[in-house]
């Protein structure tokens, strides 16, 4: 058996969670952040909290799922640079709009309301250009 390379790992972490895999996505991360440096740590342990706090929105367990949607965020803002290709002070905002866009729907529309709402909210994570393409013309 050949051990998976970090970024592959990573990568793969990414591409589950942009679909929607939370829970594969959390599984991708967790061997990364276990053996990680402190700042890709912190980073790493947050997202596998967001992850979860999605998939407890997915499960309709909504306290739950702010619960760890926060400490995924607290995670975050202790980490003010990118980590890989990910520019981690850019997610932090999406993902605090997000948070936001949950309670909101969640006590001021109910229940039934928040997953519908939840899902045109929930952001990707995208990689920052690090060489953009050249200008035409």
């Amino acid at each position: 058996m050949f051990p998976i390379p970090w970024e592959a790992r990573s990568d793969a972490g990414v591409f589950l969670f942009n679909q929607g895999e939370y829970w594969c996505a959390h599984e991708a991360w967790e061997g990364i952040w276990m053996n990680a440096e402190p700042i890709p740590k912190k980073f790493y342990q947050g997202l596998i909290q967001l992850a979860a706090g999605y998939v407890k929105l997915q499960q309709r367990h909504y306290k739950g799922a702010l619960a760890n949607l926060k400490k995924g965020l607290e995670r975050f803002r202790e980490v003010d640079e990118a980590v890989g290709d990910i520019d981690v002070p850019i997610l932090y905002k999406k993902l605090v709009n997000q948070s936001r866009g949950v309670r909101v729907s969640l006590f001021d529309q109910g229940e039934a309301r928040v997953l519908a709402r939840a899902w045109d909210l929930w952001p990707k994570i995208e990689y920052k250009v690090l060489h953009p393409p050249p200008a035409k013309g």
